[in-house]
């Protein structure tokens, strides 16, 4: 089994900051959390499975330096779901700029996970004067350009609840590196905590429903795509690279040893990542 570094596991064992709620202007809330007072303002965007505690390791590496915010994406936790069952990309983006808004800390830069991306790139895109730079982390490309067919297919299978239901001892061997440690199993195991069946339906059909190649090519801000070497779930040569074909700008760096989950499974690297490439463009 691989042994967190003490700086890593220092990071993974550190406190979570109190949930709070956010009234949007238009109605309902979004679920976040924050920590930091001073510098730039930095938004984490959660993957399909995850939820504004997975960035434990964000909030205790990232604060002393940022305004970190996390939320809990629309139909997680206690965040309002977004209106009708298949809401779009450009959807998540329109709610994340109403929760901007009740911040007051635009411009940003923006961090998204996995199905975070998606968004993340809309939201670049949508509203590029309020975003700084962006960070794809195990970036997917989505599924907008499969045919109807499979993706009903594929929908079904990802929402049946034996889907929901699997063993954490499988969920980990798909998700994370070779032989993680420990701890980063039992945090990895926590991620699902917020998940609600109604929130992960949208989230799900919106990810069917997005071509992230073609929405990537939209974004024209600075941005830097994470991959993990071992990612069987989104693996880099059909997701992150594609993504950094389709984005100009972009940097991009492999975390070696690592599978899905980078913010977990080498947490020291992947914030220094981070803060190197957000101090290129304050």
């Amino acid at each position: 089994m691989a042994t967190l570094s003490s700086a890593d596991r220092a990071l993974l064992e550190s406190p979570l900051p109190p949930l709070r709620r956010a009234a949007l202007p238009d109605g309902g809330e979004i679920e976040y959390r924050c920590a930091g007072q001073d510098g730039p303002t930095i938004i984490l965007l959660h993957g399909i499975g995850s939820n504004a505690g997975g960035f434990r390791a964000q909030f205790a590496g990232l604060a002393n330096r940022f305004r970190v915010f996390a939320w809990n994406a629309p139909g997680y936790g206690a965040s309002t779901p977004l209106a009708g069952p298949e809401p779009a990309v450009e959807d998540y983006a329109s709610q994340l700029h109403r929760w901007m808004q009740t911040l007051d800390s635009s411009p940003v830069h923006v961090l998204g996970c996995s199905w975070g991306t998606l968004i993340a790139n809309a939201y670049a895109a949508g509203y590029p004067g309020a975003v700084r730079s962006v960070v794809l982390a195990a970036p997917t490309r989505g599924y907008g350009t499969l045919e109807p067919a499979e993706k009903s297919r594929r929908i079904a299978a990802r929402l049946a609840p034996e889907a929901r239901t699997l063993a954490p001892a499988v969920r980990a061997a798909q998700f994370l590196g070779p032989a993680p440690d420990a701890l980063v199993i039992k945090r990895f195991g926590q991620l699902s905590e917020a998940v609600r069946v109604d929130g992960l339906a949208q989230a799900t059909r919106m990810l069917f429903a997005t071509d992230g190649i073609a929405l990537a090519g939209t974004s024209a801000a600075p941005t830097l795509i994470l991959a993990g070497s071992h990612d069987q779930v989104a693996p880099a040569a059909e997701h992150a690279w594609a993504l950094r074909a389709a984005m100009p700008q972009a940097e991009s760096a492999m975390l070696e040893g690592c599978g899905h989950i980078l913010k977990l499974e080498t947490p020291s690297r992947f914030n220094q990542q981070v803060i190197d490439f957000v101090h290129k463009h304050l």
